[in-house]
């Protein structure tokens, strides 16, 4: 979630334009979409227990690495393992609280989403710190390899919960793509993720680069925004007490269409950044609901199952920011993101139609 916040410095020290600043987006993202179903595999086969461990410590390594990059094409090839490893530790989390809770897991994986929202929300105001001080924006991923370690020892002392199923073996992952009905949720995922972190990711430069905004305040009106999806989350995790996911998704996705569309029309950052705010409570919510929805399609394999879930999410979150950034450079930010409401519209015959 830094990414959003160090474009802009990315582009100022590597002497780089908007367009080549979104190639840091499928670097970080590209991996991800063949790795997790690894893994996802790994996970099921070995332990979540021991295959989270190695991905936080080479998280942190990685990390750590990033501070002594000089060159723009070695900072990609890093972006590219945080990203990795970043999403590995994602998968695996999720998966420990989908085994976790048998029912109910809308509620459950929300409520973890909302941490993973308040990391989100804090990095942005970290980064505005940390960036005052040392005028050098690769001390904030210092800060990521020093959180790793701390957080490498929590999840050496905790307790996973054993979950018996059928044994897992390579053939498992393409009997899961040959599933319609968990393809069409991952689909989904694909949106969802993508949008996300193409509001996120070109917030703090829309600010900056087409509203002239300072770049302290574009910083913090990403904290903002990744203040309204914890939101989300939580008011989500309460819905799904009385609603189920599916009509959750309905709702969910047509007012993503409708806030997304909005934007176009919207030029001030007052109104954009309530506009976003209001999306960001919307999509924050969607994607734990995909990931419990998966449980009940394909209940078995449950990190293989969201591995795969991952992947297509981080296909969009690899395409849609990068074509964001392609377009940036013809069109206002702020309207290129707005096209991307056309995916919640298509969507929704999907929702209606296909998932019963």
């Amino acid at each position: 979630s830094a990414i959003g916040s160090i474009l802009v410095p990315i582009g100022e020290s590597f002497n780089i334009g908007v367009r080549t600043q979104s190639i840091v987006f499928p670097f970080n993202y590209f991996g991800q979409i063949v790795i997790v179903f690894f893994i996802g595999y790994f996970a099921d086969k070995f332990g979540k227990k021991i295959t989270h461990i190695i991905s936080i410590f080479l998280l942190g390594l990685f990390a750590l690495l990033f501070k002594f990059i000089n060159s723009f094409p070695l900072l990609l090839a890093v972006f590219l393992f945080t990203g990795i490893f970043g999403i590995s530790i994602n998968t695996i989390s999720d998966a420990v609280v989908s085994d976790s809770f048998e029912k109910r897991k809308g509620i459950y994986l929300n409520i973890a989403h909302v941490f993973f929202s308040l990391g989100a929300m804090t990095s942005p105001v970290i980064f505005n710190l940390v960036f005052s001080r040392t005028s050098n924006f690769r001390t904030i991923y210092f800060i990521l390899f020093f959180m790793s370690f701390v957080i490498l020892f929590l999840v050496a002392v905790a307790k996973y919960p054993q979950k018996d199923g059928t044994q897992i073996r390579p053939a498992i992952i393409f009997s899961i793509l040959k599933n319609h009905k968990l393809i069409t949720i991952c689909i989904f995922a694909t949106i969802s993720f993508g949008t996300l972190h193409a509001v996120a990711g070109w917030i703090p430069t829309l600010f900056q680069k087409n509203l002239n905004i300072s770049e302290a305040f574009s910083n913090y009106s990403l904290s903002i925004f990744w203040f309204a999806v914890t939101i989300g989350r939580i008011l989500v995790a309460t819905l799904s007490k009385k609603l189920d996911e599916i009509t959750l998704m309905k709702w969910l996705n047509i007012l993503a269409f409708c806030f997304l569309a909005i934007s176009f029309f919207l030029n001030s950052y007052l109104l954009l950044t309530i506009d976003y705010f209001i999306f960001g409570i919307v999509v924050g919510g969607l994607i734990p609901l995909i990931i419990a929805y998966s449980a009940k399609i394909y209940p078995e394999h449950s990190s293989t199952r969201i591995a795969t879930v991952f992947s297509f999410g981080a296909t969009g979150m690899l395409i849609i920011p990068m074509v964001i950034g392609m377009l940036g450079e013809y069109f206002a930010i702020s309207k290129t993101l707005s096209f991307t409401s056309a995916l919640f519209l298509a969507y929704m015959y999907i929702l209606q139609k296909k998932l019963h």
